[in-house]
């Protein structure tokens, strides 16, 4: 979902100075995009290392960065003196930089969990400056969490810090959600069709974006680490179910629907246990965290709470050489590399990203992952990098932050359908 977004078809590249615009507004708000987008990803730049990366003239440059210091999102930052030139030969105004001015905008992110919601706070530069959880017992309705949701929002607006600054809010659902927020199945929630957005469209008048959870941790990971590659990269959030996600130069592959990538539903066996889906011998149904529990501990009626803390207890006895937690770890290790080589042979990802609460036993066996994905792929593929999750437990708010931002300020997404 993307109320509030402007987003346009471009054929090729439009320059303010040159050939004349059919619409010279689109073309400045889009040079105005790239620019912010320049200084997320590279830095503090001058006005003529812009209007190279633009390909505009420097006159250019002034008024498209006058316009931004003027709406409080980007600033001069004047540069120390050559120590090796004598000060009375400074010709003009001090030589300056022009960074991003990281307060000029917030971006409020949510991620909904079984029993627990997170909130993480991005600004401009797409850094986290705050995240907390909200822990509870009972499994809150869908109006309890959009309207604590709302509460933390109200909350926001009514500081000076962010009352005109907060630009948008993110929210990350762990199941299938639609492009324009509408959540279609959300089963370790017990959620069917609930039109989400519809609950929060009178309480926040800010641009709402809902996503599935691994969508949102998958784009968060590529997102505020520029120095990842991009081209293609493929993120599996082990928990207790097992969504993924694709980005594509920096775009969320999302299918017809915008419900691609529940890749826990990769069918690895006709037969197995019974998946939450209702078939069998999926992947989430060998690696889920249910899966495990129910191999370590042979029940798995655990808390929320208990099933995410079951990893790192799982790991910490096979360190102490207990046979049951090591046999764990080898089945979670061979069903996990069965199912990432068929996604390495669909995609062709560079980085493979694992996140979620069991991404503590891939940790304990990372080097074996690997080397399995390595030997199971069609020869002539490259093996991916693979790499854990950079952001915790709280990628998926981050995540669903991240994209409100890319949403409102990055020239990636531009050519993408509203909406989508």
């Amino acid at each position: 979902m993307a109320r509030g977004g402007m987003c346009y078809r471009l054929a090729c590249i439009v320059r303010l100075d040159g050939e004349a615009l059919a619409d010279q507004t689109i073309a400045k708000y889009l040079n105005e995009l790239s620019i912010l987008t320049m200084l997320r990803i590279q830095g503090q730049a001058s006005r003529i290392e812009i209007a190279r990366y633009l390909s505009v003239t420097p006159a250019t440059v002034t008024r498209l960065v006058n316009s931004l210091i003027e709406r409080g999102l980007v600033r001069d930052i004047e540069l120390s003196p050559n120590p090796g030139r004598p000060a009375n030969r400074e010709p003009g105004r001090p030589a300056t930089s022009v960074a991003l001015n990281t307060d000029g905008a917030f971006f409020f992110g949510v991620e909904v969990g079984v029993d627990v919601l997170r909130f993480a706070l991005l600004d401009l530069a797409a850094t986290v400056v705050d995240s907390s959880e909200m822990p509870f017992h009972d499994r809150m309705s869908p109006d309890q969490v959009a309207g604590e949701i709302a509460r933390r929002v109200g909350k926001l607006r009514r500081d000076p810090i962010y009352r005109d600054s907060l630009k948008g809010v993110g929210i990350a659902f762990p199941g299938i959600v639609r492009s324009d927020g509408f959540v279609v199945n959300l089963p370790i929630v017990g959620w069917r069709n609930v039109d989400f957005p519809a609950l929060l469209s009178e309480a926040i008048d800010l641009p709402l974006f809902i996503e599935n959870d691994a969508n949102a941790g998958a784009f968060g990971c590529v997102y505020t680490d520029p120095s990842l590659p991009n081209t293609c990269s493929l993120f599996l959030k082990l928990d207790a179910g097992c969504g993924g996600a694709v980005v594509v130069d920096g775009r969320l592959l999302r299918g017809a629907n915008g419900t691609a990538g529940e890749f826990g539903h990769l069918r690895l066996s006709e037969d197995g246990p019974l998946c939450g889906c209702g078939n069998r011998g999926c992947l989430e149904s060998r690696i889920g965290l249910s899966a495990i529990a129910q191999q370590f501990l042979e029940t798995s009626d655990l808390s929320g709470i208990e099933l995410t803390q079951l990893p790192e207890h799982i790991v910490e006895a096979a360190r102490g050489g207990d046979g049951r937690a090591i046999e764990t770890i080898d089945s979670f290790v061979h069903w996990l590399v069965l199912g990432l080589v068929s996604l390495v042979n669909l995609y062709n990802p560079s980085v493979v990203f694992l996140g979620g609460p069991l991404a503590k036993l891939a940790e304990a066996a990372i080097d074996r992952i690997s080397e399995g994905i390595g030997r199971g792929i069609v020869t002539g593929i490259p093996a991916p990098t693979l790499m854990l999750s950079t952001l915790g437990s709280y990628e998926g708010a981050i995540g669903a932050a991240s994209i409100a931002h890319h949403h409102t300020f990055d020239i990636s997404r531009v050519g993408i359908i509203a909406g989508r």
